[in-house]
């Protein structure tokens, strides 16, 4: 892995970090560990989707765990939805006809706050993403976000370019 600047964490990364016990969310306990503030953002839209499940299990431990992971971590920014964020989804929703609309406002707020990755285990989030439109043009010095799968060798990758 090369040039990455900040990544951009999508919702499963987290369901994989704390609700599974294997190698991977090992691996992920390793990355986040080893990292400093602003390396690695999300967005509010984040703790929506983690709750749903907890929520429904009546799951307080894991409600806790996601609650306070995401509003008071300091190697994670998390970012608000913004207006600019929701409409550049729909740009991006124009553009990848088969991306849904939370996957689309993951990306659109990745590449709002200069990721240059999105590390996700969502099959409908892949390849590389441009926000171009005629009305909106490209956002200026944001580069392309690339996705970046879930897996044990890519894990190991991003550990090794990180540090």
């Amino acid at each position: 892995m090369h040039d990455i600047s900040r990544i951009y964490l999508d919702t499963n990364i987290f369901i994989v970090a704390f609700e599974r016990r294997d190698e991977l969310s090992d691996r992920l306990a390793q990355l986040f560990s080893t990292r400093q503030s602003s390396q690695f953002v999300t967005s509010e839209l984040t703790l929506s989707e983690l709750l749903v499940v907890p929520y429904r299990d009546n799951d307080d431990s894991l409600i806790d765990t996601y609650e306070s992971l995401i509003l008071t971590n300091s190697w994670l920014e998390v970012v608000p939805v913004a207006q600019p964020a929701l409409r550049y989804a729909a740009v991006l929703r124009s553009q990848y006809r088969s991306l849904k609309l939370p996957d689309a406002i993951h990306v659109s707020t990745a590449i709002g706050t200069n990721c240059s990755h999105i590390l996700t285990d969502d099959r409908g989030i892949n390849g590389e993403y441009r926000l171009q439109h005629p009305r909106y043009g490209i956002v200026t010095d944001a580069p392309s976000l690339q996705t970046i799968r879930l897996d044990d060798a890519t894990l190991t990758s991003l550990l090794k370019s990180l540090t």
